[in-house]
Formats: structure tokens, C-alpha cells, sequence
């Protein structure tokens, strides 16, 4: 049984993955590029947690989010390479 258990559990786990909000994945996505555990904790609920109840995302910001899921990675934040994760810089604000 504990076999079982031990060779069903990856097909959960990217059942589960395939079904959560590619925003969120994202979100955490960029959170775990922070350098230490606590830093990447207060970005998951600072930035995910706290504020899933106050953005409304639509199915066009879904999009965007699973296109930045093929670009966006720890490497691309590291070389400010913002748009790979959908950051967009204001006009005036660099």
C-alpha cells in the first residue's frame, strides 16, 4: 500500500499543479527566487496570501501569467530582466 501510495503521489502532485491559478503560480514562482527561507515566506504571504482577496484577475491576466510561466525564472529577476516575469516599469519611474 505505501508503495502505492509513494508512485501516485507525483501524478497528484502535477494534477494539483495543472489546476491552480497560473498567477499564483507565478506569484509563488517569483517568491522563490527570494535568497532565504524567511525572505521567501514573508513574499508568499505578503504578496500572495494577504492579497488574493483584494485583486480580481480576469481570464486575459491568466493569460499573460501562463505566458510569463515560460520566461520567468530566478535568473531572469537577477539580471532585472523585469518583463520576463510581467513586471512592467511605469514611464518616469527608472
Amino acid at each position: 500500500m505505501r508503495r502505492l501510495l509513494l508512485a501516485l503521489l507525483p501524478v497528484f502532485a502535477v494534477a494539483t499543479a495543472a489546476c491552480q491559478d497560473p498567477c499564483v503560480v507565478l506569484a509563488e514562482r517569483i517568491c522563490a527566487c527570494e535568497p532565504t527561507e524567511a525572505d521567501r515566506r514573508s513574499c508568499r504571504n505578503d504578496r500572495i496570501v494577504n492579497r488574493q482577496s483584494q485583486v480580481t484577475i480576469d481570464d486575459a491576466d491568466r493569460d499573460l501569467c501562463e505566458a510569463k510561466l515560460a520566461t520567468c525564472t530566478c535568473g531572469a529577476l537577477d539580471e532585472n530582466d523585469l518583463d520576463a516575469c510581467g513586471f512592467v516599469v511605469e514611464p518616469g519611474a527608472e
